[in-house]
């Protein structure tokens, strides 16, 4: 009995520690919202280790969905990133562009001018106010690995 008195203590702390991982996110979903990237004034972005970061705005308007991810300290500074984007309307993902001195900046956009000048595509409904944030978006480098992401609640006109 003094045995299982020792062991319980330790498997109880073991498994609090596997929910709370699980809870934060799941390698499964990669965008899926965690506490790291909510933000309620609509310009969210997460530093990672290497400091890069992404600023993201987001706007919803009657029959248009608006979304700019700019990346910022982005090493290498003239790398190729893209950036993927989700929101209820599901993901996208933009073409490549080089940075220039550790910046690059992806658009998104319903609007058919705003296509027309180089915004990636996506739906009218693609943002929709939801628990925590409407948006999160994702700097890929050009081997795809996430180097920055943020989330945001986007502003509804």
């Amino acid at each position: 009995m003094s045995t299982i008195r020792k062991i319980a203590p330790a498997f109880t702390l073991t498994i609090a520690g596997i929910l709370i991982a699980c809870s934060a996110g799941s390698a499964n979903d990669p965008l899926a919202p965690d506490a790291s990237t909510r933000s309620a004034s609509g310009g969210g972005g997460v530093a990672t280790a290497s400091g890069a970061n992404v600023r993201l705005r987001c706007e919803l308007r009657s029959g248009r969905s608006r979304i700019s991810a700019d990346g910022r300290d982005l090493r290498p500074a003239n790398g190729v990133y893209s950036a993927r984007v989700a929101a209820a309307g599901g993901s996208a993902t933009s073409g490549t562009q080089q940075a220039a001195l550790g910046e690059a900046e992806f658009d998104f956009d319903s609007d058919r001018g705003d296509i027309a000048a180089g915004a990636t595509a996506i739906a009218p409904d693609f943002i929709a106010a939801r628990p925590g944030p409407d948006v999160i978006a994702e700097i890929l480098d050009a081997q795809g690995a996430v180097v920055a992401s943020g989330g945001a609640e986007c502003e509804l006109r």
